[in-house]
């Protein structure tokens, strides 16, 4: 009976090792824009994780990132009403109700039927 409990025992180690080695998880790549700005949306003055970017039709575009970079508010000024867009997942597009954005490292591309594409880069990026 001993001996069945050694074989038991090597099969058992051996079958645990071989699913392990099929549990690994692959290498993520660099984070997103929106990953690195999901960490501010719970700053201690309780304000949204804002940055400011600059368009190519010479604004300046307020974005506030919130629900753990899934959700971004554009606003063209402070005291204005925000445009929502949302995302099903990081590095997705996002879309609202008349415009969609896509975002390339420190840029945002906004879209929008019937207009032309605004390009906006991200101020004091390094």
């Amino acid at each position: 009976m001993i001996p069945f409990r050694t074989g038991f025992g090597r099969a058992g180690v051996c079958l645990a090792l071989a699913l392990a080695a099929c549990s690994e998880q692959p290498q993520k790549g660099p984070p997103t824009e929106q990953e690195i700005h999901a960490g501010d949306s719970g700053v201690a003055s309780g304000a949204p994780g804002r940055h400011l970017y600059r368009c190519d039709d010479d604004q300046t575009l307020i974005v506030d990132y919130k629900d753990q970079g899934l959700t971004v508010e554009f606003r063209r000024d402070a005291r204005a009403a925000p445009t929502v867009l949302t995302a099903p997942m990081q590095g997705l597009q996002y879309v609202g109700d008349v415009e969609s954005a896509t975002f390339a490292g420190n840029q945002i591309k906004i879209e929008a039927p019937g207009k032309r594409p605004i390009l906006c880069t991200k101020e004091n990026a390094s």
